[in-house]
């Protein structure tokens, strides 16, 4: 099979995003391969295929993107590669317009990734909130041009069908939550705001929906983070807890939890074993040659 290598998104335009791909050198008959280019709102799909087949191709406009881009959207973009006699396929990584981070960002990355997974995170799931597509056939007025039932479970409140996109397992770490008064003259309003943090992937925006390891769920109102050469390399997020009751409570989430594994089950995977990862302190500083 084909191998897929340097994808990237590249444009200087409002109206059209370009896409390149590559393959590696092959001995193989590049005309019995269909290349298809599929595009998501998220990382985790669903995925509309925008362009294929095609045969020895590799590039494409993508001239839809005047409709649905905005500042607060990423479009993610993939590669779908078809063997023809075989039916086989086999696809690209996951790619967006800021590119592949540098080798610094990629280790700072990794070391992230490593902290959160096995130290300080917790599991955690993303719903990422549809901003276009299909209007909500249950709640939306063409005239008004509006939802009109807040507790609408076909859109789950967001206007679009389906509400939002696959959900995606991730570690993060989440603050303690710092709570607030909202007082009017009519009533009073308690707020409870929380802060996260993980890694650049996946990608995280306002008004998306987070559900931490105790099935609490939040609504993402600010998202922000470091940066290394142009790419995202840990994101802060601040975040809003959602009262019980509300209607993102009904949003179901498919989790085995007989086999999920919620919190770190060790702080680090270092060569030495369970045993002497509970030794006492003397013990530990033996390994390093110290002794009493």
């Amino acid at each position: 099979m084909l191998q897929i290598r340097n994808e990237r998104v590249v444009s200087f335009s409002l109206n059209h995003y370009d896409v390149f791909w590559e393959i590696e050198p092959t001995t193989e008959d590049i005309q019995q391969y269909e290349f298809y280019v599929e595009r998501s709102e998220a990382e985790a799909g669903p995925w509309d295929s925008i362009a294929g087949p095609l045969v020895d191709q590799y590039f494409i406009r993508d001239n839809s993107v005047h409709s649905i881009t905005t500042n607060a959207r990423t479009l993610y973009y993939r590669i779908r590669c078809r063997h023809v006699p075989t039916e086989r396929v086999i696809y690209s990584s996951t790619f967006d317009r800021v590119g592949a981070p540098n080798i610094l960002a990629t280790e700072m990355i990794r070391l992230e990734r490593v902290l959160f997974e096995e130290f300080v995170g917790v599991r955690c799931w993303l719903f990422p909130r549809r901003t276009f597509g299909q209007r909500c056939p249950s709640c939306f007025d063409t005239v008004l041009g509006k939802t009109v039932e807040a507790r609408c479970t076909t859109c789950w409140g967001t206007g679009f069908s389906g509400g939002y996109h696959y959900p995606t397992s991730f570690w993060a770490q989440i603050d303690a939550m710092a709570e607030s008064e909202q007082v009017t003259v009519d009533d009073h309003r308690r707020v409870q705001m929380a802060q996260l943090r993980c890694g650049p992937s996946p990608g995280i925006k306002p008004l998306d929906l987070i559900v931490d390891h105790q099935n609490r769920r939040y609504r993402v109102v600010e998202a922000g983070g470091t940066s290394m050469s142009g790419s995202l390399v840990r994101a802060e997020i601040k975040m809003v807890l959602i009262q019980k009751g509300s209607i993102e409570d009904k949003i179901p989430l498919r989790v085995d939890t007989s086999t999920v594994v919620l919190v770190p089950p060790r702080n680090f995977q270092n060569a030495q074993t369970q045993s002497s990862s509970r030794a006492g302190v003397i013990d530990v500083f033996g390994m390093y040659g110290v002794k009493s």
